[in-house]
């Protein structure tokens, strides 16, 4: 799944890059490309978010102090 959102973030950036100018104040495409970029950016977040250890948990798993 991260792989897949890395490609589409990828994707996103590069046509945001290459958005043509001069971009106008009423320009709509570009804005939802924008939005698009920044809900994958979250969603890759999100994911390392749940993936990462809380220093309690980093700790005991180095073998620090562990309340059983």
């Amino acid at each position: 799944m991260r792989e897949e959102l890395e490609r589409r973030l990828a994707e996103l950036s590069a046509e945001i890059r290459a958005y043509p100018t001069p971009i106008a104040r009423c320009d709509e495409q570009l804005g939802k490309l924008l939005e698009d970029r920044n809900a994958i950016l979250l969603k890759i977040e999100n994911l390392e978010q749940q993936g990462a250890c809380s220093p309690e948990a980093l700790w005991v798993n180095d073998g620090g102090f562990h309340a059983a």
